[in-house]
């Protein structure tokens, strides 16, 4: 069919200013989502994302039939020669962004989205854990035992930010990496809200009494903080995990 020849698919990027030569037409991906009946809460998954075209296909399929149908697409961060894009990665994000910026607000609409609701996508990276891991096979003498301890004090690796320590946690707890997560404010604390407020995760480094009982006062399931929190102060900790419950807060845990 010639609506499926690769050339269509170079075609359509240049309508959204992006040069690349080798994109799949959405036209075949979208017909494969038909032939395989994807509807409902269904995933497809692309594990050789290239330049997004599974991502770009879903996303018209869904305002052609007004369908919810997820993505979600895996690429390595390939190096290409072009003057605006250092990987294929980067090609299919800002496909992405383009995508959804000329959406037609008509069609949004129909899938639930108005004027005062974002729509877009999430991106991750895959690297080693945000937390430094206890290393069993140090040799058994004081020397090494202490130098282990030492690298502990602050387990958390250099450069990380909040939001990386948040979607580990997240996974940890159970949580889907599209579960929705809304930022809060309590006693001029950041605080992320889970599942609509199913669990609260405060990574700040100064936290207080005052904090600890707005967290509680909104009766989450469960509640992680940072213990770099605590700066030391066993008092305080302690205080918490009594705050947390009288209030009936099920769970209270430190990382």
């Amino acid at each position: 069919m010639s609506e499926f020849i690769n050339r269509k698919g170079a075609d359509l990027l240049k309508k959204y200013d992006i040069e690349f030569d080798y994109s799949k037409p959405v036209e075949l991906i979208k017909y494969l989502i038909q032939i395989t009946g994807c509807s409902g809460n269904d995933i497809v998954l692309d594990f050789f994302a290239g330049s997004c075209t599974t991502g770009h296909s879903v996303f018209d399929w869904n305002l052609q039939k007004g369908s919810k149908v997820k993505f979600i697409c895996v690429q390595l961060p390939e190096p290409i020669e072009n003057l605006y894009f250092k990987t294929v990665a980067d090609i299919g994000k800002e496909r992405m962004r383009r995508v959804i910026k000329k959406a037609d607000e008509t069609n949004l609409s129909k899938l639930g989205f108005d004027d005062q609701m974002g729509i877009g996508f999430r991106v991750f990276k895959l690297v080693e854990s945000n937390f430094k891991p206890w290393n069993a096979q140090i040799p058994q003498n004081s020397a090494a035992l202490t130098k282990q301890l030492e690298l502990h004090i602050d387990h958390i690796r250099e450069g990380r930010s909040q939001r990386d320590i948040l979607y580990e946690l997240l996974l940890k707890s159970g949580f889907p990496l599209t579960v929705p997560v809304e930022t809060l404010n309590f006693a001029g604390k950041e605080i992320f809200s889970v599942a609509s407020g199913a669990l609260f995760i405060c990574l700040e480094n100064e936290l207080t009494v005052e904090v600890m009982r707005s967290m509680a006062a909104k009766k989450p399931e469960r509640v992680v903080c940072l213990d770099a929190g605590f700066s030391g102060n066993d008092q305080l900790k302690a205080n918490a995990v009594q705050i947390f419950k009288s209030q009936g807060v099920p769970s209270f845990k430190t990382v």
